[in-house]
């Protein structure tokens, strides 16, 4: 899913360094414009603004899993922040101070935790080293990090399975979830406690908090492609996975009695894979614009490859998000900077495009 980019051509894309042509072939809306707020020396997984106004993402680096985070000022080149991370994912800032939590492998095919790094940087602090981790190299971990309102810590762990699957030889059917496995966790972030709360979730990549503390999740589905979706998550309750036979699961386990699903806030289309997530919570944009959904669509299927904006409250049987900004390769993450306008963070070459409100209709 997160393909390497390793044999890319830019025969179907501008190259890495042509600015201009990425100009010319990204789009948005009327009244709005794109410009590179920069560029990381890698692939970039996920990003957030600091409290010293700067851009910090987890990069991929060399072309491999490993990775650290990195900062970088707008126009400036972005510098090394922490020590080395294996698969890097989420990332947040504990509200009203420098503390930088990061979502991260313990080795690339076992074992998912949470570590802090200290205060300017350095060599991250483990937290949590035992979270279900992974189904692959590439994919399904701990992912997605967030702080609610409450001070608390969220973050979204993804399945250990494509569908419960048992390993090849095995007798069984279906195996078991294990605990936090495929589910929004709550944590304490001074002590690592940890309890769950959402779950059915196949693999939550990014999470976000309207300004009046609705949650929403990006999942993505099965490898057939089934349950590409935006949730709208609330405690303690159950998002399907992995009970799946309704959509089109013949693998899946039968729903257990008595489990009451709560459904998708919308299903995008299979393979589109939804990333990143954030609600719109600043005052550069159009007031209209407060609180709307931008979703990170990644892949290279009609209707991917692009940042969609959804008006949670205009969903319905028939509803379809809206283009906002298209022309990418591998879109991946988007944030609010500190000036209220959109970043895009584009997975391939690193790049990162700020979306400004210029106004008009």
């Amino acid at each position: 899913m997160l393909s390497p980019t390793d044999g890319w051509t830019c025969g179907d894309f501008p190259c890495e360094d042509d600015i201009a042509g990425f100009l010319r072939r990204i789009q948005v809306p009327q009244g709005y414009r794109v410009e590179l707020y920069g560029r990381f020396p890698g692939q970039v997984m996920q990003m957030t603004m600091g409290p010293d106004q700067r851009l910090y993402a987890t990069v991929l680096e060399n072309g491999t899993r490993n990775g650290a985070v990195y900062a970088m000022a707008a126009g400036d080149e972005p510098v090394r922040y922490s020590g080395d991370f294996v698969s890097p994912v989420g990332l947040t800032f504990q509200p009203g101070t420098d503390v930088l939590y990061v979502s991260a492998r313990v080795t690339l095919e076992q074992g998912g935790g949470l570590w802090r790094v200290p205060s300017g940087g350095g060599t991250p602090e483990p937290i949590i080293t035992d979270l279900p981790c992974c189904f692959m190299t590439i994919d399904n971990q701990p992912n997605g990090l967030v702080f609610g309102p409450d001070g608390y810590l969220y973050l979204g762990v993804g399945s250990l399975t494509d569908h419960t699957e048992p390993p090849r030889g095995a007798r069984q059917r279906n195996v078991e979830l294990q605990p936090y496995e495929a589910s929004i966790l709550r944590i304490q972030p001074h002590t690592g406690e940890i309890e769950v709360f959402a779950e059915g979730l196949r693999n939550p990549y990014d999470l976000t908090f309207t300004s009046d503390g609705q949650f929403y999740a990006t999942d993505s589905g099965l490898l057939t492609g089934q349950g590409d979706r935006l949730l709208m998550v609330n405690e303690d309750e159950h998002y399907g996975f992995p009970y799946w036979a309704a959509r089109g699961c013949e693998g899946c386990p039968p729903t257990p009695p008595g489990l009451t699903i709560t459904p998708d806030l919308y299903t995008f289309a299979p393979y589109t894979l939804p990333r990143g997530i954030v609600a719109y919570t600043g005052t550069q944009f159009p007031e209209n614009q407060f609180d709307k959904l931008f979703v990170a669509l990644w892949n290279s299927i009609e209707g991917g490859q692009r940042i969609v904006r959804i008006n949670p409250s205009e969903i319905s049987e028939d509803y379809t998000p809206e283009p906002f900004v298209t022309g990418l390769i591998r879109p991946i993450d988007v944030t609010i900077a500190d000036d209220g306008s959109l970043l895009v963070a584009d997975y391939v070459y690193g790049h990162i495009w700020r979306v400004v409100f210029e106004g008009g209709s």
